[in-house]
């Protein structure tokens, strides 16, 4: 590829990315890290806190318009598909890949993956010039410069601040030394150490504030990572099916290829480093799928490596006359998805029920808290809105209402309610307060409701999806039951 051709197709990518951010409606999870980024802190209880932090400055400069939300986003997937666009030789797939879920709807929307996709595509190519430097030519060895040793450490540290699914990086760039220098590790080694107690020193904020909060943070990270209550012919294929849809056949088809190839891949540095964070993060995904439950996005940093081998792959290994149906077959299903995508966005579909359709139903339920938020401050009493949802409060803040998390119970929860978040880290319960607000699909459970007089519904706000009301929302006054006076007891003075 010309430099002419890489320059337009970053430049056609990023008016795209421009326009998307600026027409799709926020997703709760961003509006969520919004509401991270009105009190920036050491770190926040479900994720490490770059993604936070990235919002604080981009809103600090911009303002709260959800193109400033999303801008750290937009950026953080130029640079990706930027690296990318270099390391994929030849770069054939390159304009498949940007076509994928990741990189074009995906790229716009601000989560913790932001900050990790950065750090990891930088770490990436970090590591390829730490190899360069460390095996400048096959059967040699040099030495890697104490300052790239240290700028290493940095990306380590980033991405952990951005997501603790960094940590993967470590076995695999680990095996990438293993395949360069197995031999020869005091070459490389106490540099790795070094580079790692940097990372370590960059977490300190995250350290300090789970030693705060008893590790509860960390805690909760652990359980919802590990948990393991379902089985394995549910949980596998729903991450491989997850897999397909999002990046097509070829991830999981060359797997055991790189895996065979992986000596010869190691001559070449860039090869090298690529097929080890691909094959590594890749490999204990798939083992973890047969664990238990994992959500679809855990594996995208992975895919970072796996582009780069599979551009490899399809201009030598793969004979030229299959090279078309390769792409066709191979990246033909997150193509389709794509597609199918913008033309519902445009025109809805037909073929999705519509109870079903979550992407024509986010605008009208955000217009519907937008006018729940608009309702509460014509009502003009200041008291606290509560919402049984994590993402509920997000949409309701960023409207400007007063919300809190409704949390039950410690350990058990009530139908419609979520788990505990960063909103409920400060306790705070709704019989605190004589008078309050409640948003909701209907009015509170009976083991939230005691000691409360009956609900008086200030306003119903319907969602309605392509002319049918899917779901709507009450807001409703609520106070405590006055106590009542015994009988013959005397009247106060």
């Amino acid at each position: 590829m010309s430099q002419r051709q890489y320059s337009f197709t970053m430049l056609v990518t990023a008016a795209g990315y421009l326009a998307i951010g600026a027409l799709l409606p926020p997703l709760d999870d961003e509006l969520y890290y919004w509401c991270w980024a009105q009190t920036p802190q050491l770190s926040y209880f479900d994720h490490a806190p770059l993604s936070g932090w990235f919002v604080a400055a981009s809103t600090a400069v911009f303002g709260n318009s959800v193109l400033a939300i999303r801008l750290p986003a937009i950026v953080t997937s130029l640079v990706v598909v930027g690296c990318l666009g270099r390391l994929m030789r030849p770069a054939t797939l390159w304009p498949w890949v940007i076509l994928t879920p990741l990189f074009t709807f995906g790229a716009v929307l601000l989560t913790p993956d932001t900050p990790l996709l950065l750090f990891w595509m930088l770490y990436v190519v970090w590591l390829i010039a730490a190899h360069r430097r460390l095996t400048p030519t096959p059967g040699t060895l040099g030495r890697v410069p104490p300052a790239l040793w240290l700028l290493g450490g940095v990306l380590l540290g980033g991405g952990a601040l951005g997501k603790y699914t960094m940590a993967l990086t470590v076995p695999g760039s680990f095996v990438s030394f293993l395949l360069a220098a197995p031999r020869a590790w005091r070459a490389w080694l106490p540099g790795y150490v070094g580079h790692g107690l940097v990372s370590m020193a960059l977490f300190t904020p995250v350290v300090v504030f789970n030693y705060r909060h008893d590790f509860e943070p960390i805690r909760f990270q652990w359980e919802h990572a590990t948990a393991s209550d379902s089985v394995w012919w549910v949980t596998a294929p729903e991450f491989v099916g997850t897999q397909i849809l999002l990046f097509g056949l070829l991830p999981l088809t060359l797997l055991p290829w790189t895996l065979v190839n992986l000596r010869s891949l190691a001559r070449d540095p860039r090869l090298r480093v690529c097929a080890a964070l691909y094959a590594v993060p890749f490999s204990f995904f798939l083992y973890k799928s047969f664990r238990g439950p994992l959500e679809g996005n855990w594996a995208l940093a992975a895919y970072l490596g796996f582009w780069p081998v599979a551009a490899h792959w399809h201009g030598t290994a793969c004979p030229p006359r299959l090279r078309t149906l390769a792409r066709v077959v191979g990246l033909g299903i997150p193509f389709t998805v794509v597609v199918g995508a913008a033309v519902h966005l445009a025109r809805t579909l037909g073929l999705i029920p519509v109870q079903g359709d979550r992407i024509s139903r986010q605008a009208p339920r955000l217009e519907a808290v937008r006018l729940g938020a608009e309702a509460v401050r014509r009502d003009g009493r200041p008291l606290p809105v509560f919402t049984p949802t994590y993402q509920m409060v997000a949409l309701l803040r960023y409207y400007g209402a007063d919300a809190r998390q409704m949390y039950a119970m410690p350990g058990e929860l009530l139908p419609g309610h979520t788990r505990p978040s960063h909103f409920t880290m400060t306790p705070e319960s709704h019989f605190d307060h004589d008078e309050f607000y409640v948003w909701n699909e209907d009015v509170l459970h009976s083991e939230l409701a005691r000691g409360l007089e009956p609900a008086v519904v200030l306003g119903a706000f319907p969602v309605v999806v392509r002319g049918v009301e899917v779901s709507g929302y009450r807001l409703m006054y609520y106070r405590k039951s006055k106590p009542v006076a015994p009988a013959g007891a005397a009247a106060a003075p």
